[in-house]
């Protein structure tokens, strides 16, 4: 047999291990994907329960200070979406809860923790609780927001 002194092209072998490394490159790619859709998932869905929150919250601030659902619940989170007329819960989103505390001018309480109990400021004030239970991957999370109505 003739050795070949100019040989061109490829070995078996030598195209072999370009193939596994083109492999190794592009499930690299497929990993970075899957993570990045994944991500993105648990995005939108932290943005939809936020929404829902916002809404929530502009809802409960623009009702009169003595409407019912505003009733004092002593913090216990018992009002839910079903007392929001026309309120709607959007996929993903499970629940709507909140809760009302009222500050009394004579509760001997420091309601806003400035050092002075029962003072005027601490009169006609609602410290509402409000949660939004959401699922995202099979796992329950909660975006919560507390606010003070007056």
């Amino acid at each position: 047999m003739k050795n070949r002194i100019n040989q061109n092209g490829f070995t078996l072998i030598e195209a072999l291990v370009a193939m596994v490394v083109l492999t190794i490159g592009i499930l690299s790619l497929y990993t970075m994907q899957v993570t990045a859709v994944n991500g993105n998932t648990t995005a939108n869905r932290l943005s939809v329960a936020t929404t829902v929150a916002t809404n929530c919250y502009e809802r409960l601030w623009s009702i009169p200070y003595n409407d019912a659902q505003l009733s004092d619940t002593a913090g216990a989170k018992t009002h839910t979406q079903a007392e929001i007329t026309g309120f709607v819960l959007p996929q993903g989103v499970t629940g709507v809860r909140w809760g009302v505390t009222t500050w009394l001018n004579n509760d001997n309480i420091d309601n806003d923790q400035d050092g002075e109990e029962d003072e005027d400021d601490e009169t006609d004030v609602k410290l509402v609780a409000l949660d939004v239970n959401y699922t995202d991957r099979n796992v329950a999370k909660t975006v919560a927001i507390t606010f003070y109505k007056n």
